[in-house]
């Protein structure tokens, strides 16, 4: 038996706690390993957890180890409310931690003594298995938890590809990176980051290592060293463990001087040489040949704590590299004295391209993925092997994609929805789909997995419960609306806005509404309209009336109202229904998959406001953006029919289609739905027929066309459709 079993039974209380303690002091004088069996023990207090802290860190000091067995579920949320959970080693029986400890005493065969550089030095291996070094060499951007301990070179992620400059040295330890640049008499800087995997750092070239080191070297007695004294002893290990000519060391050596410090480096010996030779590594190729033995950086700091001994070699980077107590980073200096150093060393175990160690990543012909979007991807997939990105659209702020995932073992994951956009609609989106859609619609299962962030821009992973299956697609209604008929749209605009989206419009609240500040287009997606209309129409807002020719009359400038207006009548309110509304609500928002099952997405605009919003969004789509205008005559058709459709004084009614031209199809579909939106709106407002509401609505969304990168026609169009609206809420709402 390579361990002493330990089985406390009953409570372990404060009664308790003092003999059990008394019981195991005996153990502690001669054991390095200790397992205690829980399995019979019903409940753990606080006082009893001291004990275990306490044995833990005797037997730590002995470099051993204390095995918990058989911990009952109860018993482990007592040490899991503490937070001291990640303190301990579990283990599932006593002969599961035998098992643990034979292997830790194997690769612990002894302590190696030898004498280098006029000095004795012991090395305490670490007992864990060695890992390949990671040959990175593909130009994008890494995390600091994917680097681990590395040397190479980049830049700090946030300055962007577009605008990086020259690579610089760059070394990573724990949440911590330094960079060093190359030119003399520039500074250098550091990042620290409370959570790694979400820093980056635009990877030139760079080799690294795990996050444990293999183990620590130290002088056997009270003596100074160089760096670069320090690397020959290293190599001299290296020598000693007998290691293969293809294994990489790397070193973290910290100096408890009155200034300390901790060196980040590369040993540059036949290995390195040899990796450098078999890849381009051109950087560390220029580093190398300058005859250093080291190659790396320092940062220099208030203090090295080591307070706590039962502090793993990461929690004591994390507890020593905090942005407090990093006061400088320097370049490596190879005659620097170190008193009482402490030296971890990383040996690989031959080393691999880093690539292979990554979520694979493919796109679809057509695409190729800036450098934060693939970053962005490997944040949001972390549960996938690899993703296959394919676009779905581009919308006016935000990209859409579609991903199909897989498993390490090559098995489908169900089919995800990507957004990408700005932080702040990403964020937004995020919480708006958790407060205004998931507890209401039941239909429809969007629900978004995570969202992650770099810099300015951002990213939203959407899952579609429902959908699955190898032959999966996703299309939006965009596909439907442009190649069905109204045998196919009709029901699927009944089931949008009837079944899945009913608890928003049908339960609409009676009271208080501000309908120009609520419909402001400059408020939103376009501050810059009154420049586009401008340089477009060379119209200034600031003319209160313009003459258009296809109505052949002088007409209220719809950008003046905007302009004076609108402002004006910010605060101006109404008593009206009001109800949860998407906020852009277009057919790139709504994806259908094979069995014709609805799915929304983009709800970063989502919160209550005029019940009717929706409706009068998708009208504008129907009859302004997709307007069959291919010539002068279909303008000249297009804009009578647009006249008689807005003569009526009632937000719906089952109007004649007044149009004379040769779309004679395409616009009675197009009519027929946007009265089917008016239908749904009339249905939500009680039969309220004030038109107005919805009229200022639509204005949200018919003015800014102009700003759309849509055919020249289309944007004078809703120059002419923006004008008569706005002279009918002119006309209706003076008294507002």
């Amino acid at each position: 038996m390579p361990a002493k079993i330990v089985q406390p039974s009953g409570r372990l209380d404060a009664n308790s706690s003092a003999d059990f303690d008394n019981q195991i002091k005996p153990l502690l004088e001669n054991e390095r390993f200790l397992i205690l069996d829980l399995s019979q023990c019903n409940y753990l207090s606080s006082t009893g957890i001291r004990v275990l802290l306490k044995t833990k860190k005797s037997l730590l000091t002995r470099q051993g180890e204390l095995f918990i067995t058989g911990i009952l579920p109860e018993v482990y949320h007592v040490i899991e409310l503490v937070g001291m959970h990640r303190h301990f080693r579990f283990e599932e029986n006593p002969e599961a931690a035998c098992t643990a400890i034979e292997r830790i005493q194997s690769n612990r065969a002894g302590n190696l003594k030898w004498t280098s550089v006029n000095s004795r030095f012991i090395f305490q291996p670490e007992g864990k298995e060695k890992d390949p070094a990671l040959i990175w060499q593909k130009r994008g951007i890494a995390g600091y938890n994917e680097l681990g301990t590395s040397v190479g070179y980049g830049l700090p992620a946030e300055a962007g590809f577009e605008n990086a400059g020259q690579p610089e040295l760059f070394v990573t330890a724990g949440n911590v990176a330094a960079f060093v640049p190359s030119k003399p008499g520039e500074a250098s800087d550091f990042r620290v980051s409370p959570e790694p995997c979400r820093a980056g750092i635009l990877l030139s070239e760079a080799i690294s290592f795990g996050a444990e080191p293999s183990g620590l070297m130290q002088i056997d007695e009270v003596k100074s060293l160089s760096l670069s004294q320090a690397a020959e002893a290293a190599d001299s290990l290296k020598q000693l463990l007998d290691q293969d000519r293809d294994e990489l060391m790397l070193l973290v050596i910290t100096d408890r001087d009155t200034t300390a410090s901790l060196t980040v480096a590369l040993l540059n010996d036949q290995a390195l040489q040899q990796i450098i030779r078999s890849n381009p590594l051109h950087h560390l190729s220029a580093l190398s040949a300058g005859g250093n033995q080291l190659l790396g950086a320092t940062f220099i700091l208030g203090e090295w704590n080591v307070r706590n001994t039962m502090y793993s070699f990461p929690q004591l980077l994390n507890e020593n590299l905090v942005i407090e107590n990093i006061t400088d980073v320097q370049p490596l200096d190879p005659d620097k004295i170190l008193k009482q150093p402490m030296i971890w060393v990383y040996l690989s175990k031959g080393s691999k391209d880093a690539e292979t160690t990554r979520l694979v990543v493919e796109t679809s012909d057509n695409l190729e993925l800036e450098p934060y979007q693939d970053f962005l991807v490997r944040r949001l997939y972390t549960d996938c092997a690899k993703v296959k990105v394919e676009a779905l659209h581009g919308g006016y702020t935000a990209q859409a994609f579609q991903v199909a995932s897989y498993d390490a073992e090559g098995r489908k994951m169900r089919p995800t929805v990507l957004k990408m956009a700005s932080r702040a609609l990403i964020t937004r989106e995020s919480e708006r789909c958790r407060q205004y859609a998931l507890p209401y619609i039941f239909n429809n299962s969007a629900i978004v997995l995570g969202t992650e962030f770099y810099g300015e821009k951002g990213a939203l992973r959407y899952n579609f419960v429902g959908i699955g299956g190898e032959e999966s697609r996703l299309k939006w209604l965009t596909h439907y609306f442009l190649d069905s008929g109204m045998d196919v749209l009709i029901p699927v605009f009944d089931k949008i806005f009837l079944q899945i989206l009913k608890p928003w419009y049908g339960q609409p609240v009676y009271g208080i509404i501000y309908p120009f500040k609520d419909h402001d287009p400059t408020l939103t997606f376009f501050p810059h309209i009154y420049q586009t209309v401008d340089e477009f129409f060379s119209i200034s807002p600031n003319e209160q009336y313009i003459r258009i020719e296809e109505l052949d009359r002088p007409i209220l400038n719809p950008y003046w109202f905007l302009k004076h207006q609108f402002p004006a009548r910010r605060h101006s309110w109404i008593n009206y229904y009001s109800g949860i509304c998407h906020g852009d609500l277009n057919m790139q928002n709504i994806l259908l998959d094979e069995n014709m099952n609805v799915y929304l997405i983009d709800f970063s605009e989502t919160k209550p406001r005029s019940v009717i919003s929706d409706f009068a969004r998708l009208e504008a789509i129907f009859l302004v953006d997709n307007a069959p205008l291919e010539d002068e005559k279909d303008m000249t058709d297009y804009i009578e029919f647009i006249s008689h459709f807005y003569e009526s004084p009632l937000l719906f009614e089952n109007k004649e289609i007044v149009y004379h031209g040769r779309h004679s199809e395409k616009v009675a579909k197009h009519a027929t739905l946007a009265m089917k939106m008016r239908e749904y709106a009339f249905n939500s407002v009680k039969g309220n027929q004030d038109p107005v509401p919805y009229y200022i609505a639509l204005l949200e969304w018919v003015l800014p066309v102009v700003c759309y990168t849509l055919p020249d026609s289309h944007r004078r169009l809703s120059m002419i459709v923006s004008a008569i609206l706005t002279e009918k809420v002119s006309e209706r709402t003076e008294e507002l």
